[in-house]
């Protein structure tokens, strides 16, 4: 498992080896303990990879891409 907080979120991704042998990874972007209660968790699978580390890269940055979303649909909201 790696974690990255950015911003009022966590980022987390976890990888799976398939039974083929090639790595599967998942993001979550969740509130980090002090978010407000408005926030969610979201997961989202990606693609097969060769190397865990190019799954653990690719998950990680579209992590981090979904939290800054969330953040700047946060301080949309809030205007």
């Amino acid at each position: 498992m790696h974690r990255r907080i950015v911003g009022r979120y966590s980022v987390e991704v976890r990888t799976l080896k398939t039974a083929a042998g090639r790595w599967k990874a998942a993001y979550i972007v969740e509130p980090a303990a002090h978010a407000g209660p408005r926030d969610f968790v979201m997961i989202t699978l990606l693609d097969e990879f060769e190397e865990e580390r190019l799954a653990v890269d690719a998950a990680m940055e579209r992590g981090i891409k979904h939290a800054d979303w969330l953040a700047g649909a946060r301080r949309a909201y809030s205007r």
